[in-house]
């Protein structure tokens, strides 16, 4: 089946162009605080085919397009930072839900080490299968500069 994973709030545009293809190891981007981020972190959420619009968590939780909680929860490992991963917010957060009155189809992560140093900022594609860049969205309103790649699983 093909996924697609949203990598957002980076610190920059990634320097990759729709088409692309990603193998693991390689570099997505960086962490950052773009969008209507209120500090530095990596939104991640994962949805079922290939996605190269736009869509936001209220199209999530309306199916539309399909939430794949399952395969967003196989980004989360050590690969993915080069250090552990911290979660923020979880998929469907109630405290989330309760600040923003919204339920959160995603994870906000961080590296564990965030408070020490920015060496762990990069973020990195970690799944053995590659990734082809879908759709880039330059400073988006809400996501900031995001990255949305598809693979199969």
């Amino acid at each position: 089946m093909i996924y697609t994973v949203r990598f957002a709030h980076l610190a920059k545009p990634p320097a990759y162009v729709t088409g692309d293809i990603l193998t693991r190891g390689q570099i997505v981007g960086t962490m950052g605080n773009t969008g209507a981020s209120t500090a530095p972190h990596l939104h991640l959420d994962c949805v079922e085919g290939l996605q190269t619009y736009r869509y936001n968590l209220q199209a999530l939780v309306n199916g539309h397009p399909t939430p794949s909680p399952k395969q967003a929860t196989l980004f989360i490992d050590e690969e993915l930072f080069c250090v552990k991963p911290v979660v923020t917010t979880y998929y469907s957060d109630p405290a989330y839900y309760k600040r923003f009155a919204k339920i959160h189809c995603g994870y906000d992560l961080v590296p564990e080490d965030r408070m020490i140093t920015q060496e762990h900022f990069l973020i990195h594609w970690n799944r053995s299968m590659p990734g082809k860049v879908a759709l880039i969205l330059d400073d988006d309103p809400g996501y900031g500069h995001c990255i949305y790649i598809t693979f199969e699983a």
